[in-house]
This record gives C-alpha cells, sequence and structure tokens, in this order.
C-alpha cells in the first residue's frame, strides 16, 4: 500500500477473482475509498485495459460525497471480452496549492512566496504536458505569477483561468501516484 491508499473498489466480485459483468456499452460505476494523511489534496482516476491488455485512457474521479473519502466514475467498455480495472489515486499539489493561495493572497500573507511555489508547480505541470499550446497555457500563468509589476490578486487570477484548469484536468499533476490492484 503506498502513501495514498486506495480501499475498497467496487465492483468486486469474490475479492477479484471473479470479473465483475456488463453488457458491450453499458455504463457503470467504479468506485473506491481514497484518502490521505494531513489536508493536503488528493485525486483518483480509473484505468482500464481491453481484452489485448492495451491500457486506455484514464477516467477521472470525483468526490462521491464530501468529506466521505469516496470517489467514483462511470465508465463504459466498447468491445466484448475480459476488460481489468485498476483506481490510481495520487496527491494533487496544484489543488492544495489553489486552496491556500485562494486563502493567503487576499490576506496578504506571504504573498511572493504563495505566488513562486504556484510558478513552479506550473512549470513541473507544463513538463510534463506534450501538446506544445497547452504546455503555453501553463507557462503563460507561470510568467503571469512572477509579473511583479501586477497586484498578487491579478496574479493569481491568471492561474486559476478555465483554460489553465482545462490544461490541468487533462495532464494532471501526480504525485504519489498509488494503484489498485487490476480487478476483471
Amino acid at each position: 500500500m503506498g502513501r495514498i491508499p486506495v480501499l475498497d473498489v467496487r465492483p468486486m466480485v469474490r475479492e477479484g477473482r471473479r470479473p465483475a459483468k456488463a453488457v458491450v456499452g453499458e455504463t457503470f460505476e467504479i468506485s473506491a475509498t481514497v484518502f490521505r494523511e494531513g489536508h493536503d489534496a488528493v485525486a483518483a482516476d480509473v484505468v482500464l485495459r481491453d481484452p489485448e491488455g492495451r491500457r486506455g485512457p484514464f477516467t477521472p474521479m470525483r468526490e462521491l460525497a464530501p468529506g466521505t473519502d469516496r470517489w467514483g466514475a462511470t465508465v463504459t467498455a466498447g468491445a466484448p471480452g475480459l476488460w481489468t480495472y485498476a483506481v490510481e489515486a495520487w496527491g494533487d499539489p496544484v489543488t492544495t496549492w489553489r486552496h491556500h493561495a485562494q486563502i493567503k493572497i487576499p490576506a496578504g500573507l506571504d504573498t511572493e512566496v504563495v505566488l513562486e511555489e504556484g510558478a513552479r508547480l506550473y512549470e513541473r505541470a507544463a513538463a510534463g504536458v506534450p501538446d506544445p499550446d497547452a504546455r503555453g497555457v501553463l507557462l503563460a500563468a507561470v510568467d503571469a505569477l512572477r509579473d511583479e509589476s501586477r497586484p498578487a490578486a491579478t496574479r493569481l487570477a491568471a492561474a486559476l483561468t478555465p483554460r489553465v484548469d482545462a490544461v490541468l484536468a487533462r495532464y494532471p499533476l501526480r504525485e504519489l501516484v498509488t494503484s489498485s490492484e487490476p480487478l476483471p
């Protein structure tokens, strides 16, 4: 078990010894309990593998009920055969930073330190983005966070735009990734 436990993954039949069943094209929910010590943010996704073992794109999970540590996502198997799935959980440093920044910047606390921390996180995130246009969105946010000629609130706002959100949703900065066992 990693730093971010993934527990009680469902659906699971006989502790994973039997496959959960669905009809081709049927949408079903996969859920798990995901948590972490402390107050840092976590996130999770579902990774499907087709009957040939090819890893599909991840499906982001959402917190099912705030405060319960229960996460879920709906997925669809697109072909007949024995599919497998796993839940990946990970530390979300960008969401953690955003939470702290949205408290500290308006209060005028550690403003330059907080903005530089965000710039460094966004640089790390940009390094993992293969699409040059998407990478450019994050690097523009880095420049804005470091632009000392602008007010701190404006610099922060440039890092919280819908375009930045979309890039980070597609290419999240993931730390301490923990995966459940693959389940049929």
